[in-house]
């Protein structure tokens, strides 16, 4: 049960991040955003992929010790 709740959070996060990163990285750097300089175009992909990458994980890992903790 562990395995599944741990997964669960896992792919709810990763849906969510993408679909924020997607708005995000759209606004901020697409061929239609404008908002920031050519420059910038670049870092916001990284941080965009680095939050699709990194988030999920994290959250799993934290759902992976509160479901690990015993119950007094």
């Amino acid at each position: 049960m562990k395995i599944f709740l741990t997964a669960m959070v896992f792919f709810v996060t990763l849906v969510l991040m993408v679909a924020v990163a997607i708005a995000l990285v759209l606004v901020l750097a697409g061929p239609h955003g404008g908002l920031l300089p050519r420059s910038f175009e670049t870092l916001v992909l990284v941080l965009g992929w680095a939050l699709v990458l990194g988030v999920p994980p994290l959250t799993a890992r934290v759902a992976w010790r509160r479901l690990g903790r015993r119950k007094a």
